[in-house]
Formats: C-alpha cells, sequence, structure tokens
C-alpha cells in the first residue's frame, strides 16, 4: 500500500512518524542535501531553491522503498508521471512494463517510507544515481510556488502544468 513520506531523525523524537505528526501531513521531505545532512523537512525557500538547482525535478508517486542496513542507504522507487527537468540522462523509459519507474536514493537515516499522493522529487546526481534533495507534495509546492509567483519572488520558472 502506497503510503505518505515519513522522516525519522537521527536526534530523539520519539516515534519514526512524530516528526510529520508535528509539522503536518503537508511536511516537505528535505534528506541529505540540505543543511549539512540534516534529514527534515524543507522551508518554502529551500523548496524553491531546489526546483530552480536540482539536477532533477519529477513530479509522480512513490511505487515502493527499500531499505539497504549494509549500504545504510533507502532506494524509492517512484512512478514518474512527469519529468520536469533533469541535467543529465537519469530518468527515461527502460522498456515494456517499467515506463515511468525510476530509483531515487536517500540515506537510510531519514527514514523514507511509503507514502500516498503525488509528490515532486527534487534531488542531484552522483556517479549516475539520482540522490533525493526534497520531496513536497505536488499541490504543497505549487501552493508555495504560485504565492512566490505573485510576490515576483520565484527564482525561476517551473512548468508545473
Amino acid at each position: 500500500m502506497l503510503g505518505w513520506v515519513r522522516l525519522q531523525t537521527g536526534v530523539q523524537e520519539g516515534s519514526p512518524g512524530q516528526l510529520i505528526a508535528r509539522h503536518g501531513p503537508q511536511a516537505h521531505v528535505c534528506a541529505h542535501s540540505c543543511l549539512g545532512g540534516a534529514c527534515r523537512p524543507c522551508s518554502d525557500a529551500e523548496l524553491l531553491l531546489a526546483a530552480c538547482t536540482s539536477d532533477f525535478v519529477i513530479h509522480g508517486i512513490i511505487h515502493a522503498v527499500a531499505h539497504d542496513v549494509d549500504l545504510q542507504e533507502s532506494v524509492i522507487t517512484v512512478m514518474a508521471a512527469r519529468v520536469l527537468r533533469q541535467t543529465l540522462p537519469l530518468f527515461g523509459r527502460r522498456g515494456s512494463g517499467e515506463e515511468g519507474l525510476t530509483s531515487i536514493r536517500t540515506p537510510l537515516r531519514c527514514g523514507v517510507h511509503p507514502g500516498p499522493g503525488t509528490f515532486l522529487f527534487m534531488g542531484w546526481s552522483r556517479f549516475g544515481e539520482a540522490w533525493l534533495g526534497c520531496a513536497p507534495r505536488f499541490q504543497e509546492f505549487r501552493r508555495v510556488y504560485e504565492a512566490a509567483r505573485t510576490a515576483h519572488l520565484h527564482p525561476c520558472e517551473v512548468a508545473l502544468h
């Protein structure tokens, strides 16, 4: 079953879902790339900057999450509805039955779990692999982006439609 993305920090936070519960269901995921490796929600400003500077921006849903304890990584399998931008050809059609499926990595300590809804996955390429930066819910990112656009504070254009 698809669920929403939850984070578990390395700090004593209590139950694994407490961070999201404290910030509400609209919380954004900010993985290893934001502020020195912290796994925490992204701010609105970080979301807008990530949309402009990330190596990839993908609109999609979480298909599955696998955890590799040996590598200390989680691999998020994403069903990409649309690749909004990519600086390297990380995401493309791989063959029948797998169209739109792609993998994005994140540190295991971030405690990513599958979740329902659509997200905007943004991140960076490291040695040909996609690594998660921020993953807000798509509607939440749209709200933040439109507010910044209305105020003429958006740092770049993002084709959301």
